[in-house]
């Protein structure tokens, strides 16, 4: 594969399966995340080496994330694939009469700015080579909503919004840019926030996980989210642009 990747949110759960994905397939991966613990753990799981990299970045920082990109170009030249995949549940379960002014600041800040500033910083260094593999990490919750969760809901509809609008500017300069929906998938973020925030606004999360799971009747696995996301950055992909992938077991079937 040879192609240098950065996967923001790169050390846990779904943004980890993906760097070891690409790492498999021969990538050079830049990961990135708040916790250098984390970091470490995650180039060592991939074996270390001149092909794992652990850039520390915290997303809702604007600068951080045009270091993070700078970085990135300096030591490697390029930058042939970003995968925005830092997000996360900001809710607390409360109700829309309830929210405070600042719910869907937050969940913009984490979920949507973070992706558009990283998209904003690597793009200049793809156009001008004419290639580039944008992914953008949404949810089963970009194409339903979600009681208790209307700030994680409202921004993972934007990004694919935000998904869509800047593949119709890209594309036919030869950056590909797609968003991927995963269902309730077995990560940190599932036994704890979001767990918290569906039980918090008075619904049961078995029930809950049972409804949104559709046809499949389980969890999906972060490897499952991996396998799709390396197919969409492959070299091979460059007709498959501003597309929403649905992995929920049949539950959007769209």
């Amino acid at each position: 594969m040879g192609q240098i990747a950065v996967i923001t949110g790169g050390t846990a759960g779904i943004g980890l399966a993906c760097a070891e994905k690409l790492h498999e397939e021969g990538a050079t991966v830049v990961m990135s995340g708040r916790s250098a613990e984390r970091g470490r753990k995650a180039v060592a799981r991939l074996g270390s080496g001149e092909r794992a990299r652990y850039i520390p970045c915290d997303v809702t920082d604007p600068r951080q994330i045009v270091g993070l990109i700078e970085e990135t170009v300096d030591e490697h030249r390029r930058i042939d694939v970003l995968i925005n995949s830092a997000g996360g549940v900001t809710d607390d379960g409360r109700l829309v009469e309830q929210q405070d002014d600042e719910a869907l600041t937050r969940a913009f800040d984490l979920n949507v700015n973070s992706a558009f500033l990283a998209c904003r910083a690597a793009l200049p260094h793809m156009l001008p080579r004419g290639y580039g593999r944008i992914i953008n990490m949404s949810s089963l919750a970009g194409k339903t909503g979600v009681a208790g969760l209307v700030g994680y809901t409202t921004a993972k509809h934007a990004l694919i919004g935000y998904t869509k609008t800047l593949a119709k500017e890209v594309t036919a300069r030869g950056v590909t840019v797609n968003a991927v929906c995963p269902g309730i998938t077995d990560t940190e973020m599932v036994s704890g926030a979001l767990r918290n925030a569906i039980e918090n606004s008075g619904a049961d999360f078995g029930e809950a996980a049972a409804h949104y799971t559709g046809d499949l009747g389980r969890m999906v696995e972060p490897a499952e989210v991996a396998v799709l996301v390396a197919t969409l950055v492959s070299a091979q992909s460059g007709a498959i642009s501003g597309t929403a992938f649905s992995l929920d077991g049949g539950f959007s079937q769209f």
